[in-house]
């Protein structure tokens, strides 16, 4: 009888364990503990709507420093990065007051560096330097969510929007032009070709 007892309470213990280390947020890795549980619950919320809505994970992540490394060395290294995977991760370095948004290469291929850079300095730089890492991280995934949602449109084109063949005729009548004016002069067109005048 004390057998069993010990073996459901190893097992019980074994569960609770289990339970305690998965964690509640996977999408979160808060390692400098700056971010509430209701911004925690949010980027859960937010990640898997943006997934069900374009099949990117979106992850955030906090580090107290970067030590040696880069802010995008530190994002690459993250548990839960895979570059096979199409993933922006959302990564926060508090003694440096860095942040970066780094994206899987599918990722980048539309969305490069340096619109990430305009969204952080636009949407989370002003938040942050108030000290209010919520508000950042909350406008940052909004943000993010609403730049991979925008990229599945077709792209606006600005160009000529007249009729392509007024420009043909246009470059056949100077053609024609051109042609005739040599036509006329032989010698000029002589020493044109010769490099000469």
């Amino acid at each position: 009888m004390r057998y069993r007892v010990a073996l459901i309470a190893g097992v019980c213990l074994s569960l609770a364990a289990t339970v305690e280390a998965a964690p509640a947020t996977p999408h979160t890795l808060d390692r400098a503990n700056v971010l509430f549980e209701t911004t925690r619950d949010e980027i859960e919320f937010a990640s898997a709507e943006l997934e069900a809505a374009t099949g990117v994970e979106l992850f955030v992540a906090t580090v107290p420093s970067l030590g040696y490394f880069s802010a995008r060395e530190v994002a690459l290294d993250l548990p839960v990065w895979d570059p096979s995977r199409e993933q922006v991760v959302l990564l926060l370095a508090m003694n440096e007051r860095q942040v970066r948004i780094q994206g899987s290469p599918s990722v980048n291929a539309r969305i490069p560096d340096a619109d990430w850079t305009a969204l952080i300095q636009s949407r989370m730089l002003p938040k942050l330097r108030n000290g209010r890492n919520g508000a950042a991280v909350r406008a940052g995934i909004n943000v993010i969510a609403q730049r991979l949602k925008s990229t599945g449109q077709p792209p606006m084109t600005v160009g000529h929007t007249g009729d392509p063949r007024g420009l043909r005729d246009m470059i056949f009548i100077l053609a024609a032009g051109v042609l005739a004016l040599l036509a006329f002069h032989p010698a000029r067109h002589l020493r044109t070709m010769r490099g000469r005048w």
